[in-house]
């Protein structure tokens, strides 16, 4: 007799979800760490920075993460195109994020440059996790981002019994940790799916023209984060943003969902084309309402529990408003609804128009900056105006793109002609 529970924690979402937590466990783990040792203006700082990385990185995975999910990876010239740009993603980034940290004089000179090869770390370890998600590796994802925590706040503990933890020491954390985890990530994936040659004649050209739209994509999120983040810092002060970014650490659950389900959708999509069962914009719907129903519970439960939350993240140095719990709550409901969409789109090739109607997203982004310079104490609401944009792209996604594409002509018994959507 088979037990359901154990059947229940074999299924790939399930993997997809746990791997999710993991990796969000990660760097909610390192922010918490920073909004204890290195108070308010750290904190911004740290978010600052590790919100550019998780930019560079979103580039990498749209343009080779989604391409190797989606293309056929068998064919040696697709190989050769899939490791030629993570190679020239995370190097260009490395090399980008080393100069940044030099010339704004954040970081000590040591500590900037190696800024470098914790980008490209992070980076590669984020391509290799892909490369696990679309063999099916989904509970390979825990040993990999176990390993990455477990070397991080190692790190950390080691250059904290010497001395007082900073920015640098964070950078120090995160290059042991992506680093450790790339290995893992390496040693899980089946021997035939470990990037390696041979590297001749890569279909660069291919790869880009599918992935340079989905990449576009995946930066709008992490580009709007990083606009609002400067916004406020350069309105209100980094002391003044660091207790709204400890709001988005309090509300981290709501996207760990999100994200979760997400990593799931694509290869979801993907393997129902394949079995010639697409899924419909109905089945999209029922996904959308149900992301979006889980993730406004669980913050619910996060502003229920703010009064003991608060003081637990920020050790009692400063206060966590309400106001930026919430909106980064509706924030996350609002991302919950667009995923699916934005998913069944892309395995229908209209990743172009995605791109086109995500830009949606950027009224959010106008509205944050309008409540910022015109409300008082309008930066505790910029998070809510965020909001906005995700849920503006969803409906259009789903009125522009999907009812035309997935409405298929059919006839009922009687012989009329209808739209089976």
């Amino acid at each position: 007799m088979r037990v359901p529970t154990l059947s229940v924690l074999r299924r790939p979402v399930t993997g997809a979800v746990t791997g999710q937590v993991t990796q969000a466990l990660v760097g909610l783990v390192l922010q918490v760490a920073a909004a204890r040792f290195l108070g308010a203006a750290g904190l911004a700082t740290f978010a600052l920075g590790y919100g550019l990385v998780v930019l560079a990185t979103a580039v990498c995975s749209g343009l080779v993460g989604d391409s190797l999910t989606v293309l056929d990876r068998t064919d040696e010239r697709i190989r050769a195109g899939l490791h030629g740009w993570a190679a020239l993603v995370s190097v260009a980034a490395g090399v980008l994020g080393a100069a940044a940290a030099l010339i704004t004089g954040v970081l000590p000179v040591w500590a900037g440059l190696l800024v470098g090869p914790a980008t490209a770390a992070y980076i590669v370890r984020d391509t290799l996790r892909r490369l696990l998600m679309a063999c099916g590796g989904f509970w390979s994802l825990p040993a990999v981002d176990g390993m990455s925590l477990l070397l991080s706040l190692a790190t950390l503990v080691v250059l904290g019994v010497d001395g007082e933890l900073t920015v640098a020491s964070f950078v120090v954390a995160v290059l042991v940790g992506q680093t450790g985890a790339s290995l893992v990530a390496w040693w899980r994936l089946p021997d035939a799916e470990r990037p390696r040659g041979p590297w001749r004649n890569p279909a660069l050209r291919s790869v880009v023209d599918f992935g340079v739209w989905r990449a576009a994509a995946a930066t709008i999120r992490p580009t709007l984060l990083t606009v609002v983040r400067i916004v406020v810092v350069a309105a209100v002060g980094a002391a003044a943003y660091g207790p709204i970014e400890a709001a988005r650490v309090l509300t981290a659950p709501t996207l760990v969902l999100v994200e979760g389900l997400g990593s799931f959708l694509l290869p979801y999509f993907v393997a129902r084309h394949a079995r010639g069962a697409l899924g419909t914009l109905r089945t999209a719907d029922r996904i959308a309402a149900a992301m979006a129903v889980a993730v406004a519970l669980i913050g619910a439960a996060v502003c229920l529990l703010l009064p003991w939350l608060g003081p637990l993240l920020a050790g009692g140095e400063y206060d966590v408003p309400l106001l930026p719990v919430v909106g980064w709550s509706a924030y996350a409901v609002a991302g919950a609804v667009l995923l699916p969409y934005q998913a069944l789109a892309t395995v229908h090739r209209r990743q172009r128009q995605v791109l086109a109607l995500r830009s949606f997203e950027f009224v959010g982004l106008v509205a944050v900056v309008a409540v910022v310079l015109t409300v008082e104490n309008g930066a505790q609401w910029a998070p809510l105006g965020l909001a906005v944009g995700p849920l503006l792209a969803a409906l259009a996604i789903r009125a522009l793109v999907l009812v035309p594409v997935t409405g298929r002509p059919a006839r009922d018994p009687s012989g009329e002609r209808v739209v089976v959507s």
